[in-house]
Parts: structure tokens; C-alpha cells; sequence
């Protein structure tokens, strides 16, 4: 399990977005260099492809799915869960040693910013939770305001693999329901923030089997970075401030985080 994978991995990332299509191939390299490894996350179906074909070249892995942002964009949703499924199907088998899609996501509810309507967010989410029932694979989750229907919907579902909360951002009660559900909680940039020092104080009620860096890439570069397109090196800067608030050394909790990323997504 160790040789193939680097010291820190970035669970969530868009590098195959058109925010990197001036100097993708540097920023791979400066996370080579970093010792960093990510996870290529998809929103809609084109990016899901994307996501894929980065997995073949530069990403550990895949994630596909349909962000609730995208939901109302869709069309016939049915018809679009089809289509990732045969996209899954297609590039399950690993590449190189290496799975290429390991997860279905993200797909979740946000009812921060309403792009789509509710009612067709949560037929969305449900529908990529029973995709990746039926094909057996972990979950990424985006939530924001909607954490009880988030959690609801998922008590429904009965997931048998991990849940991976992505960027979490709630309180210890919303944490616990996210534990109680099996999941692994994604820290990101938010946590390096100075007014989110209520974050950093959850993180000692978080067990550390339970954590998972990410950056959210090109999106929520950590605070020495802030106002620049965050990328996957960039994770070292999170790990650090993690490390701190837990009162851990930043290699410990690397190896800690990776291997919690290495049974999350089965790789």
C-alpha cells in the first residue's frame, strides 16, 4: 500500500478545471514536488470525464457526480444518471494499478445559494446515493445549509460504504450525525481562517480515524493564500494548521489523514 502513493493526499479537487488551463502540467508538478496526490472530483458530466481523463495522467483517482448547483441544468436527470453510470462502468477497472473512478460525487443539497430548486436537488442527491449503492462505492457529499435534510436523506438511503463530508464546516451536533453515518469529515482551507477558531476547536471531538485533508482546488485557498486560485500543494498549509490545533507533528497527521484517504476510497 505504500510505495504507490505520495505523503499527503488532497481528497477533493477540480485541477481539470478551465481555471488551470494555462499551467496544469506545473501544478501537478508543484504537488509532485509537495509530496501531494489528489482525488480529480466531478460536478456535472463533463466534468466527470474530465475528472477521468486526469485520472489517467496526472490525479490518484476519480469522483463523478452532479452538484446540486448543476441539478436544474440537467435535464432528464434519469437519463443523466445513466449516463455516469455507463461512465463508471467503463473506467472501474484500475489504470496502471490504480482505480480511476472511486467514488460517486460530489452530489449533496445547497441551500445557501438556491441554483437549483430544492425539490430536484434532493431527487438529484438521491439519485447518485443509489448509483453508488448499486455499484458500490463511497459517497462525496456537498452540504451547506442543509444539514438535516442532508442527514435525513442518507438515513434513508442506508449507505453501506464511507460518506465523505466535504469541507465540513457544521457544529459538534451536525458532526456527530456525520460519524454516527460512518462518514469521514473533509478539512480544507476554511480551518486555516482566523475568525473560524469555533472550527479548530471542534477538531478535538473529531477522531483522528475520521479526517481527511482536501483543498477544494481552484476554490477556498488557505489563509496565506487567500485571494489566489488555490491548488493541491497548497494542502500542506491546512495539514500544518490541523496539526497545531490537535497538538500533532505535520508528518504524523499526514500519514494519519492518508491512510484514512486510502480506506475511504478503497484504493
Amino acid at each position: 500500500m505504500e510505495a504507490p502513493y505520495p505523503d499527503i493526499i488532497d481528497t477533493h479537487a477540480h485541477v481539470s478545471g478551465p481555471q488551470f488551463d494555462g499551467d496544469r502540467q506545473a501544478v501537478v508538478e508543484r504537488a509532485l514536488r509537495e509530496g501531494v496526490g489528489f482525488i480529480e472530483v466531478g460536478f456535472d458530466v463533463p466534468s466527470s470525464k474530465s475528472a477521468i481523463a486526469l485520472a489517467e495522467t496526472a490525479a490518484l483517482a476519480a469522483a463523478v457526480g452532479i452538484h446540486p448547483h448543476n441539478a436544474a441544468e440537467c435535464g432528464d436527470l434519469s437519463l443523466v444518471w445513466r449516463e455516469l453510470r455507463n461512465l463508471i462502468a467503463e473506467n472501474r477497472l484500475p489504470a496502471e494499478n490504480r482505480p480511476r473512478v472511486v467514488a460517486v460525487g460530489e452530489i449533496g443539497l445547497d441551500y445557501y445559494r438556491d441554483l437549483s430548486p430544492r425539490a430536484l436537488q434532493a431527487e438529484c442527491f438521491e439519485m447518485g446515493l443509489e448509483t453508488a449503492k448499486d455499484l458500490d462505492l463511497p459517497v462525496i457529499i456537498h452540504q451547506r445549509d442543509a444539514a438535516g435534510d442532508t442527514t435525513h436523506i442518507l438515513r434513508n438511503h442506508r449507505m453501506a460504504r464511507p460518506i465523505i463530508f466535504h469541507c465540513f464546516g457544521g457544529d459538534r451536533s451536525y458532526a456527530r450525525d456525520c460519524l454516527d453515518l460512518g462518514g469521514y469529515l473533509g478539512f480544507g482551507g476554511t480551518i486555516t481562517y482566523p475568525k473560524n477558531t469555533g472550527l479548530r476547536d471542534l477538531l478535538k471531538y473529531i477522531p483522528l480515524d475520521r479526517m481527511l485533508l482536501e483543498t477544494d482546488a481552484p476554490y477556498l485557498s488557505p489563509q496565506g493564500r487567500r485571494g489566489r486560485r488555490n491548488e493541491p500543494a497548497y494542502v500542506r498549509e491546512t495539514l500544518n494548521t490541523l496539526a497545531q490545533a490537535l497538538g500533532k507533528e505535520p508528518v504524523a497527521l499526514a500519514r494519519i489523514t492518508r491512510d484514512n484517504a486510502l480506506r475511504a476510497f478503497d484504493l
